[in-house]
């Protein structure tokens, strides 16, 4: 009975590591809208937008591009991309800033009647692609959304 126990014993106590080591599955990493500044021009309407990258994974991601939609309460969408590399750290979070144009996007004026509070809250839906570097098993563009309100500013007149 003593070897048996002692067995059972040892048995769980030699899994403990290959169950530490199974890793968590990937999850891709999150994108929202941090800031939304509207920059001086006529034609077409300039954005500076600064998105959040959020990684929840347990290891570094490496951020090809991201090519994506910003559509910004119902007066428009604006188109962006950026390539580059970008690697955020395990379970950290990162800025990346982006200028924008778009021709689609109605005046300034009538995008902020659409702001909300004192600090000018906007809504915005965000969605797109998010190209990894290659990982084994993981497909190299991931699909993104969110959505929510976003502080609209503006610079002054130069």
């Amino acid at each position: 009975m003593r070897f048996l126990m002692s067995l059972c014993v040892l048995a769980v106590v030699a899994a403990q590591p290959a169950l530490a080591a199974k890793k968590q599955p990937f999850a891709p990493p999150r994108i929202t809208v941090q800031e939304l500044v509207a920059l001086p021009s006529s034609s077409p309407q300039r954005f500076r937008v600064t998105l959040s990258v959020d990684n929840p994974n347990t290891e570094p991601v490496t951020v090809k591009a991201f090519e994506f939609k910003l559509k910004l309460a119902s007066e428009g969408i604006v188109d962006g991309n950026s390539y580059g590399l970008l690697v955020v750290g395990a379970l950290e979070q990162q800025s990346v800033t982006l200028e924008l144009k778009s021709d689609i996007v109605s005046s300034l004026s009538r995008l902020q009647a659409f702001t909300r509070g004192p600090s000018h809250m906007l809504p915005y839906e965000i969605y797109g692609t998010v190209t990894l570097d290659r990982r084994p098993k993981v497909k190299a563009e991931v699909p993104f959304s969110a959505s929510g309100d976003v502080p609209l500013t503006t610079t002054p007149e130069r």
